[in-house]
């Protein structure tokens, strides 16, 4: 798993997240660390041009997540955006779709990015199709930078969807008499490759994804 830390200027985080899959061997936590700092460059490379100038990437961290045990690695800076100051609302961000081959109901992989400035909206629910135009080359360049980050034993990078849940199953509260579900976890996670990224062209929200943990 690789999360981006993003620092939007006045102390808010913002962050993104994504999965890749290895065919090679496990990483130790160099390994990790070695392709956590190609990371960061890739997205400045890539991905600087779409966020405002207020806002920065300061910390990519990566996990091996094939066991309980497995490595991890990070890299820390500050890469700032160079987009243009008239930045938008902490909360609004570009939602980036993972779509992959596999038909289902529920949640679909995706990515939200802080990123996006005043002039790139249409109004104030949709983006230009100039910036999500951006945002597709932007980070389909990104990606294959990533794909091209392993470690020596990594064998091929993938960019992939990872389902942990199907189904659920109503819970009922003995004193409220409230009904939730509760999703049902399952024995082995679910793997797709990501077939294509897809630029939405509605503005998205982090909600309490403006917070790391």
């Amino acid at each position: 798993m690789i999360s981006m830390k993003h620092g939007l200027g006045d102390g808010t985080l913002a962050i993104s997240r994504f999965f890749e899959h290895y065919s090679g061997t496990a990483p130790v936590n160099a390994d990790l660390a070695t392709m956590a700092s190609t990371v960061f460059t890739a997205w400045g490379t890539n991905l600087k041009s779409l966020m405002d100038t207020g806002g920065a990437l300061i910390e990519v961290d990566i996990i091996d997540l094939s066991s309980s045990t497995g490595a991890g690695g990070s890299s820390t800076g500050s890469t700032s955006g160079t987009r243009g100051a008239s930045f938008i609302g902490a909360s609004s961000c570009l939602v980036a779709s993972y779509k992959i081959a596999r038909r289902f109901r529920g949640g679909h992989a995706r990515g939200y990015w802080p990123f996006g400035i005043q002039t790139d909206l249409n109004d104030r629910n949709t983006w230009k199709s100039t910036f999500t135009s951006a945002a597709k080359t932007g980070l389909d360049a990104f990606f294959t930078a990533v794909a091209a980050a392993g470690w020596g034993a990594a064998g091929t990078l993938t960019h992939i969807s990872v389902s942990y849940y199907s189904g659920f199953t109503v819970v009922t509260n003995p004193i409220t008499h409230r009904a939730r579900n509760v999703p049902t976890l399952r024995g082995t996670p679910l793997r797709d490759d990501v077939q294509t990224v897809v630029a939405n062209a509605q503005v998205g929200s982090q909600r309490r994804r403006d917070a790391y943990h």
